[in-house]
């Protein structure tokens, strides 16, 4: 889904859990005060989602990066650097295998797909090689970067190994510390062009 629509959906869960929660207090109260505040209630809850989603926050509830809300910050093209969480759109030649597989909702992208929250690992100028063993920018191995074969539904991944290859202009590598993640190690460099925003997480559940 969505994400603007996932955070608005969100709200009105809640709006409609907390209202019910305090239906018997409202509903004691006799007259119209009794529908102004059921109303009242649900409107100001409402309104938190929409200030949440105009603020940028998002929801990530995929594996390769830690669960929680996270928020988008404006990004020029040419602030970008090492180690920035960026929202990313996956490059052209990889939305419609990512649509068809699941591996992309809905979202802003091309081919209404969503962005994904990756980190830079390399940019301009760098160094990447791509082995069996993983991913090496300037000859330092990515913790959990080793291409798999196949993905978790066994169909086929085919990276194309070996690879060594020195980071064009306008082009990052992307990357997420998760063996499952599929960024750059299946793609290739991507285009700062892609890059959406700033990732800067608010409330994020750690991992062990």
């Amino acid at each position: 889904m969505y994400q603007p629509v996932l955070v608005l959906s969100f709200a009105a869960a809640v709006a409609v859990a907390a209202t019910v929660a305090i239906a018997s207090i409202a509903f004691a109260r006799r007259g119209p005060t009794r529908w102004l505040l059921f109303m009242a209630l649900f409107a100001a809850i409402t309104g938190v989602g929409v200030a949440a989603t105009l603020s940028g926050l998002r929801f990530n509830f995929t594996p390769s990066m830690p669960l929680g809300i996270y928020r988008f910050n404006p990004l020029p093209q040419d602030a970008i650097q090492r180690q920035m969480l960026v929202a990313v759109c996956a490059p052209s030649s990889m939305v419609k295998l990512g649509r068809r597989r699941g591996y992309l909702s809905g979202g802003p992208c091309l081919g209404a797909t969503e962005p994904l929250l990756k980190t830079v690992a390399a940019v301009a100028g760098d160094n990447v090689a791509v082995s069996f063993r993983g991913v090496t920018v300037n000859g330092r191995l990515l913790h959990n970067s080793k291409p798999l074969a196949i993905d978790r539904a066994g169909r086929e991944l085919s990276p194309s190994l070996p690879v060594q290859r020195r980071i064009p202009n306008g082009a990052i590598w992307v990357y997420a510390d998760h063996p499952h993640s599929w960024d750059s190690r299946y793609w290739g460099p991507v285009g700062v062009r892609n890059v959406l925003a700033r990732v800067v997480p608010v409330l994020v559940k750690t991992r062990r």
